[in-house]
């Protein structure tokens, strides 16, 4: 089981990397350029505001809340893995819109003068220590996809590399069941850690300035 486990990080790591780069890299641009992002956010916050009327419709409890994040969470994850197929268009996008919107809400807590290092500590790092790679994972074996589907259509103008493709899909497919088990698993404690212990830490720390962002209003 540890040498399947770390084949499937050797054979992914890159990929993985590529979408932290993406992903940390928008997030600095979403932080560093507020202002502007301000019309690109405003249509994200739609979404978000979403799930947040799908948590009071269901009586706003901390199941409904674990359930409406986790499963919002593995539906975005799993788009991210299958529809990396055409050609990583997919979570690169998704990679981009989460970095811009998390250096965007940064931001704008430091406007009203709450720490960006706070609201990260607060805010994202108690779930998103294990939220985060879950989904930069996902991200990776989609982007592994898109380029795997990239060469594939390289094998028109390259026929000599047609085994070595064939072997990369074998490989990628083989792997695909236990890279989705690892991310379902590792979303469902980060949906535990977001619905039932964040909230809480928010609330002593910054709860009362957070409530002036009006983000979802």
């Amino acid at each position: 089981m540890n040498k399947r486990l770390q084949r499937l990080w050797l054979d992914n790591k890159r990929f993985f990397l590529t979408a932290c780069l993406i992903f940390f890299g928008s997030g600095l641009i979403g932080y560093l350029q507020a202002p502007a992002m301000d019309p690109v956010v405003k249509s994200m916050m739609e979404q978000l505001k979403e799930v947040a009327d799908r948590i009071k419709e269901s009586g706003g409890g901390v199941f409904a809340t674990f359930w409406t994040i986790f499963s919002n969470n593995v539906l975005s994850a799993l788009m991210m893995m299958a529809l990396g197929l055409f050609f990583a268009f997919f979570p690169i996008i998704g990679m981009l819109t989460n970095g811009l919107l998390l250096g965007y809400i940064i931001a704008k807590s430091s406007e009203i003068g709450i720490s960006p290092w706070l609201v990260f500590s607060a805010g994202i790092l108690p779930h998103g220590i294990f939220e985060l790679p879950a989904v930069l994972f996902a991200a990776g074996i989609g982007i592994r996809l898109g380029i795997l589907s990239l060469r594939s259509v390289g094998l028109l103008f390259a026929p000599h590399n047609q085994e070595r493709v064939k072997n990369d899909w074998y490989d990628t497919l083989k792997q695909f069941p236990a890279a989705v088990m690892i991310v379902i698993g590792l979303l469902l404690i980060a949906g535990i850690v977001e619905s039932s212990i964040t909230p809480f830490i928010l609330k002593a720390t910054i709860g009362e300035q957070l409530q002036q962002m009006n983000l979802l209003k």
